[in-house]
């Protein structure tokens, strides 16, 4: 497999993970360009490229979730 992994990704930071992101969407945003002019060869690119935003999302909304309720345990 070539793009990411959520088991790599958990051991991110949320601002790395969300730096990430924007990288990503910036990659999407850039291949739908070139796929619309006709300049793209490899249209599975796009594929990947939303495949791995769902995967940062994922483990990004995880980790948030889990902080979320660790603060909430100290608070009792």
């Amino acid at each position: 497999m070539k793009g990411l992994n959520a088991k790599d990704l958990r051991g991110n930071e949320p601002t790395e993970l969300r730096s990430t992101l924007r990288k990503l969407e910036e990659d999407l945003f850039k291949n739908r360009l070139k796929k619309t002019t006709n300049q793209l060869e490899n249209t599975a690119l796009i594929r990947h490229a939303r495949r791995d935003i769902a995967r940062v999302n994922t483990v990004l909304a995880q980790r948030l979730r889990t902080d979320a309720a660790a603060s909430k345990e100290k608070a009792k």
